[in-house]
């Protein structure tokens, strides 16, 4: 009960003003320059066949130059957001309109895209409406100075899940030893200035370390008010450089926005709006929101956080090595991980002739789906099943696909990562791990792994 009184806590509601204006303009700025440096045209509008996730191939990306109007107009909602007009429905809108842009295509898959998701998700459920917007001008009963407290901790938490669980996939052998950084500092040298730098024993060892404690340790620093301030500069340097030599997007600019929430609402209040907060008053002041909406809004706090908690853990659960399989990858702010480079090509065979016919991927896949295909089981077995019905088409009754893949996971001489034995047509997909991905070699460096495996299954 105290938890529950606690949450919903009165408290001003700037931090949430503030952060509606940065994230609004962070996703028309995001909308923008995706059309302008032409990231659209390459992802959605040149390739003529699209991966979706698996159980949500029924979402497509719209045909010709549609995803491009798509993103134009997420754009302008984020506008609206930033201004606050129509608040509910923009960020709505923007939410759906996010979410079909990022389920319509895995090839590109990113976290902070993911994160993106969730936190418009999230915007549409809090009242970041309620001062300094459009919509309080057309409807003044709007207007509030307080919020319940669980909607600024409902972005709290969330990103310290973000920067813990980072930390937590850094824990591993290859990351250790400096496998993926080392590739990756190496094809770096030609930067301005910073570039010969990058490549060294110190900075890459710097990179890898600092990784883990600037992650583990990050968001429970922002938290505590003591290392606050001296966090939050950790935090902006480290973003900075991730823009710097990584070119992740809007990503560390809307990280950097997101940590100023850690601070007080009174902070937030005097930096941004010249405002001081009687926190007397703002205790007194009643929550415009009706008594089940409260109730409603903890009850979705403590479940949203309890499935933030524990589904990034999944591929604890599931034999064989994450980087290799990608079971339980996205979606568990895994970041920065592995560096995998791959070939694959197709045998398409005919049961009836002894037909086969090698298929050439270009003909299907764009450049970027050629890279990728061939680091995910999931997006191979995808194409196989395509192929299945282009060839059906074609006439051939039942044809037999199979994948001749190989792959080179953090430096390591290349393996194939499906089984070229395995008529793909013929295996379902299943949660978890499949018979057809072959296990991580035991010389890549993880003699442990399979010693571990083969007591469990004693």
């Amino acid at each position: 009960m105290k938890l529950y009184q606690k949450l919903l806590k009165p408290i001003g509601i700037y931090p949430l003003v503030y952060f509606r204006i940065l994230f609004g303009l962070l996703m028309f700025c995001e909308g923008v320059g995706a059309v302008l440096i032409n990231w659209v045209q390459e992802h959605y509008v040149e390739p003529t066949y699209h991966f979706g996730y698996i159980g949500l191939e029924w979402i497509k990306p719209l045909p010709g130059y549609g995803m491009v109007y798509v993103f134009l107009l997420m754009a302008l909602l984020g506008f609206l957001i930033m201004v606050g007009w129509r608040y509910k429905i923009s960020a709505f809108l923007f939410f759906l309109l996010f979410g079909y842009g990022f389920f319509s295509e895995k090839t590109h898959y990113l976290n902070h895209h993911y994160l993106i998701f969730l936190i418009s998700g999230l915007m549409v459920l809090l009242p970041a409406h309620r001062k300094l917007s459009m919509d309080v001008r057309r409807k003044p009963e709007l207007e509030s100075d307080v919020a319940p407290q669980w909607t600024l901790w409902l972005f709290r938490v969330q990103l310290l899940f973000v920067y813990f669980y980072a930390g937590v996939a850094k824990l591993q052998p290859d990351w250790l030893a400096a496998k993926s950084m080392s590739i990756w500092m190496a094809n770096k040298t030609h930067f301005y200035v910073i570039g010969p730098y990058l490549n060294t024993p110190f900075m890459i060892e710097l990179v890898v370390w600092g990784g883990i404690v600037f992650d583990f340790l990050i968001g429970f620093a922002l938290l505590w008010p003591r290392t606050r301030m001296a966090a939050f500069w950790v935090a902006f340097v480290f973003h900075i450089f991730n823009s710097a030599v990584f070119h992740v997007g809007v990503f560390p600019y809307f990280m950097i926005a997101a940590n100023v929430l850690f601070f007080s609402p009174e902070q937030i209040a005097r930096w941004f709006f010249r405002k001081e907060l009687n926190l007397i008053a703002l205790q007194r002041e009643p929550l415009k929101q009706p008594g089940w909406q409260q109730r409603l809004g903890v009850q979705f706090f403590i479940l949203y956080l309890g499935w933030q908690l524990l589904f990034p853990l999944r591929h604890f659960f599931i034999p064989g090595d994450v980087n290799w399989t990608e079971e339980g990858h996205r979606f568990s702010w895994r970041m920065m991980l592995r560096t995998k480079r791959g070939t694959v090509y197709y045998i398409v065979k005919d049961p009836a002739t002894q037909r086969q016919e090698r298929v050439r991927l270009q003909k299907y896949l764009a450049r970027e789906q050629l890279r990728e295909i061939p680091k995910h089981p999931d997006m191979i077995w995808q194409f196989a099943q395509f192929l299945e019905r282009e060839y059906k088409k074609q006439g051939m009754v039942a044809p037999e696909v199979y994948a001749v893949s190989s792959l080179s996971l953090n430096g390591y001489p290349r393996h194939p990562i499906v089984d070229p034995e395995v008529d793909l047509t013929s295996v379902p997909y299943t949660w978890g791990a499949k018979s057809w991905v072959t296990p991580r070699p035991e010389a890549d460096g993880w003699p442990w792994k399979k010693r571990v495996m083969a007591e469990t299954e004693k």
